[in-house]
């Protein structure tokens, strides 16, 4: 993973081969066949983005303290030094490839949206918020605003926490 950081940083997103991967990793091309299919794209994302399918979905018993627990894990994860170089590449070399965006939103932001997507479900079955909630919309401005707070350093890491849960909380109301 730290090779394939490194040469994100020194030949961007687009100029990853599996050959230098490898002879950085000292590791044959066979090892990234066998982990990753071979697939430069799954071992840059698993190198730079927060593997939200490890992450536990809170489960405090409201709606209130699950968002905030989701919103401490994904403020941490995106404060990482690593990860949030890594986004910002990932961003900047792929926003105009809709295929590629595609494929990236299966690995962080598919999982993202499913993690939100019980957390509303579970605060709708007990009545605590509006029905009808999408998801998938939820997490991409989560996501964002978060990605956004940690770019500009404002309103800071405690405050976003703060700022996105009011948000979430008044766009969930009944």
């Amino acid at each position: 993973m730290q090779a394939t950081r490194e040469l994100v940083e020194e030949k961007g997103y687009r100029g990853l081969t599996l050959k230098d991967i490898a002879s950085r990793a000292k590791v044959s091309r066979n090892v990234l066949y066998n982990w990753w299919d071979g697939e430069v794209n799954k071992i840059a994302e698993e190198a730079l983005l927060p593997n939200v399918r490890e992450w536990e979905v809170p489960d405090h018993g409201n709606f209130k303290d699950d968002v905030e627990a989701l919103l401490d894990l994904t403020i941490d994860a995106v404060h990482k030094p690593n990860v949030l170089k890594g986004f910002l590449i990932l961003a900047a070399e792929i926003v105009n490839d809709k295929e590629e965006l595609i494929e990236t939103s299966r690995y962080f932001r598919a999982p993202y949206a499913q993690l939100m997507g019980k957390i509303i479900k579970r605060a709708e079955k007990r009545g605590e918020i509006a029905e009808g909630l999408n998801p998938k919309h939820v997490a991409q401005i989560v996501s964002g605003s978060v990605m956004q707070f940690a770019i500009s350093k404002n309103p800071g890491r405690r405050n976003a926490r703060v700022v996105l849960s009011n948000m979430l909380q008044k766009l969930a109301a009944k």
